[in-house]
């Protein structure tokens, strides 16, 4: 095995895996927060205080961001150059950012 050429054969999966906890995540978010502003909050298992409407915009915004950094994930492993590398880790650190933000660490 070519060195650095180990990563490449996981990338795809991975890649794959990735995106779909990103659309569940956008829409488990995109569901709830329809629901909190639709005033369905008051069903014991939707409920929640102030903060649960800034949790819920953070979280789409986190999954919105984090599925553009699995296509770029996607667009660097065909390139498979330097410049897509920069893009990519870019947009996945300040994913795994937003994503930490959102979940309340």
């Amino acid at each position: 095995m070519a060195n650095g050429r180990g990563g490449r054969r996981l990338m795809g999966p991975l890649l794959a895996v990735n995106s779909v906890v990103y659309l569940i995540l956008v829409g488990l978010a995109g569901w709830s927060l329809d629901k909190y502003i639709d005033g369905h909050q008051d069903h014991p298992h939707l409920g929640g205080n102030p903060s649960t409407i800034f949790l819920l915009i953070y979280a789409l915004i986190a999954g919105v961001i984090g599925a553009c950094s699995v296509f770029l994930g996607f667009a660097h492993l065909r390139a498979w150059n330097n410049v897509s590398l920069a893009s990519a880790t870019t947009a996945a650190t300040i994913s795994c950012a937003l994503t930490g933000l959102a979940f309340g660490y």
